[in-house]
């Protein structure tokens, strides 16, 4: 018997309030990675006293929720749905964000606003919200956190399998890294300039002229589309006497012969020394790009009698403003390499639960299932093997006197452990070359043996 209670507070039990309507259908859907939802049909329906409703059978809570607002009415019954939705939900998915718990590498989602599901590309976990408490954590993608071992105690002619994709041959991963490069600097010139002169000093025979063209500050050296990076920081340029300069420097050239009608005479011209101050900036910038190619191969009993699957994975990450050269190189790049590496890693495992078992079973054996549960069962076929997987869906129905909870398994549908690598010809796989094998740590049920082969930078 199904007993429902209004709650002002969300998890305050103390001052539950008792809800008069009267259940004539239940169904409880759960999904992997969603949060829980409730539908009842109910007879003596009056106005809600609260927002959130409970629902006990006997004394075990089944459910706790969140009323959804919209109530359809016919033949004097109502149905009513209700969400496992927590008002503290948005702060409880920050916190397990913010935990660190999840690996996340926010520099691959590069949106303004990134999604909650983007810390999951790196890991074979899911969020699980409970449905009794709305409370939030994260389930494993293969295993549950308990197995029950229900043997063949479900449905007579329930039990269905079916293999909904096949596993992945090989995963490859393109990254390309964009960035500009950019370096600055700056030097003064005038120690340079008055190299070229003699005793080091600048001298002319025409001050009007240096002193027009000396260049200015802030002025761009170059003109037109030929101008460079190179910049005046500081400049500054004053006629000095001679005298003034360390020793005495000649003020005259020396003399030379010039036509003067016609005749000839001698004649000498003036020195002019000056003293200057030529700061130059420079600045260069240009446009990288770096491209990594990460392949993946998962050694799994199919593919000895099945094709090959590749999956192309393509991430392009824009970094800000550089000085380095060669990103793969930096510490950064190893970062991104072993995230990278983790993401492919990720999709390999996922694609081996390719099978899907549903069966139903009596409502006692399947009320207390969660989605964080694993179930073990025997098969009734003397030619079929013992399953166990994963619950990704649980669907509870009590209607009248028919009571039944239908459970959807995911399963990796074989185990690897080849002696050898799969030999079916297949283009662009078992020619390519790849180097520096990484062996999978992962303890994956159905899977002992997989593969990661960087192929190197390009």
């Amino acid at each position: 018997m199904f007993k429902l209670y209004f709650l002002k507070k969300w998890d305050n039990f103390d001052t539950k309030l008792p809800c008069p309507w009267e259940v004539i259908k239940l169904s409880i859907n759960h999904k992997e990675g969603h949060i829980a939802k409730a539908s009842l049909m109910v007879a003596r329906y009056n106005q809600p006293q609260a927002a959130f409703l409970v629902i006990y059978e006997d004394d075990t809570l089944l459910f706790q929720g969140m009323l959804s607002g919209q109530f359809s009415h016919s033949n004097n019954l109502t149905t009513i749905d209700v969400l496992c939705i927590s008002p503290n939900f948005e702060a409880d998915l920050g916190t397990l964000l913010k935990s660190g718990v999840l690996e996340y590498d926010k520099r691959f989602f590069q949106n303004k606003q990134p999604k909650a599901c983007d810390h999951l590309e790196a890991c074979n976990e899911l969020f699980y919200w409970q449905r009794t408490s709305g409370k939030l954590g994260l389930s494993n993608y293969f295993k549950g956190s308990k197995t029950i071992d229900i043997g063949g105690n479900y449905l007579e002619k329930s039990l269905n399998t079916q293999q909904i994709n096949m596993p992945l041959g090989k995963a490859i991963l393109q990254l390309k890294v964009v960035w500009t490069q950019k370096l600055e600097g700056s030097f003064n010139a005038t120690p340079y300039i008055a190299r070229g002169f003699a005793n080091g000093v600048i001298a002319t025979l025409t001050p009007k002229a240096i002193t027009h063209y000396w260049p200015k500050a802030e002025q761009r050296l170059g003109i037109g589309k030929r101008q460079s990076g190179y910049r005046v920081e500081r400049s500054s340029i004053s006629e000095i006497a001679a005298e003034t300069i360390g020793g005495a420097l000649a003020q005259h050239t020396r003399p030379f012969c010039q036509k003067d009608g016609d005749g000839e005479k001698m004649q000498r011209c003036k020195i002019y020394y000056f003293k200057t101050d030529l700061k130059i900036s420079w600045q260069y910038q240009q446009t990288r790009e770096e491209l990594l190619v990460l392949q993946a191969a998962l050694n799994h009993e199919q593919h000895l009698f099945t094709n090959h699957k590749v999956r192309q994975i393509p991430i392009a990450v824009h970094l800000p403003v550089s000085e380095q050269a060669m990103f793969f190189e930096t510490k950064q790049g190893e970062e991104f390499i072993a995230y990278a590496t983790k993401i492919i890693h990720c999709q390999l495992h996922a694609s081996a639960r390719c099978m899907r078992v549903v069966c139903k079973l009596p409502w006692e054996l399947g009320r207390d299932l969660t989605v964080d549960d694993s179930i073990s069962l025997k098969t009734l076929h003397h030619q079929m093997p013992n399953i166990t997987g994963k619950i990704t869906q649980l669907y509870m129905v009590a209607d009248g006197l028919q009571r039944f909870v239908e459970i959807t398994l995911g399963c990796v549908v074989a185990k690897g452990d080849l002696q050898d690598q799969p030999t079916i010809a297949n283009e662009g796989y078992a020619n390519e070359i790849c180097e520096n094998t990484i062996s999978s740590t992962d303890a994956l049920i159905g899977i002992t043996y997989s593969k990661l082969n960087p192929q190197g930078f390009n």
